[in-house]
């Protein structure tokens, strides 16, 4: 009984010090193609962030994500099938748990779960981490494939989405 009392004072302890990241700006994109015909360029800026910070970068831990429909191209009608395709429906979040941070170089290695069509897999995100007074910037990137996330690329007549989608972020954070 005393190990779990102890134990939950360090965690207690250890909350105290933990600052939130309260996001005030940023956007996610994501890229793609079709074969032979053109760039398909997605963007959404509705992220919901719940990330904290204990003593230095590598502590930031928690979560974001992004509601399916806040995925916006500059064509309408393919967007509707690309929600068709995710299956909004059952499916109408997109997220990001932070595991954990580490320095590679001048650069941060963010890895976590992204859950995406009910399927969760371990990511790697390459990312520029600054951290300024009481703001930090994320700026980062990772590519997945449709397919990892039991996703068929489309297709149409002669032309098929690539199966990678290229991911890059940019968020704006106050540290509080």
């Amino acid at each position: 009984m005393f190990k779990i009392i102890l134990f939950g004072l360090f965690v207690f302890i250890g909350s105290i010090n933990a600052k939130d990241l309260v996001l005030k700006k940023g956007e996610i994109k994501a890229h793609t193609g079709i074969f032979g015909d053109s760039n398909i360029d997605l963007i959404s800026n509705n992220i919901r962030s719940n990330l904290t910070i204990d003593h230095d970068i590598s502590s930031i831990k928690g979560d974001l994500s992004i509601p399916t429909l806040s995925l916006i191209s500059e064509n309408t009608d393919r967007d509707e099938h690309m929600y068709e395709l995710l299956e909004n429906n059952s499916f109408s979040t997109i997220s990001f748990y932070v595991n954990n941070v580490h320095q590679l170089g001048n650069k941060y290695i963010v890895n976590g779960i992204l859950n995406l069509h009910g399927v969760k897999k371990e990511i790697a995100s390459s990312a520029i981490l600054t951290k300024k007074n009481n703001q930090l910037i994320m700026d980062g990137n990772f590519t997945i494939k449709l397919t990892q996330f039991n996703l068929e690329p489309p297709s149409l007549l002669f032309f098929t989405v690539r199966d990678d989608i290229d991911i890059n972020y940019k968020l704006y954070y106050d540290v509080k």
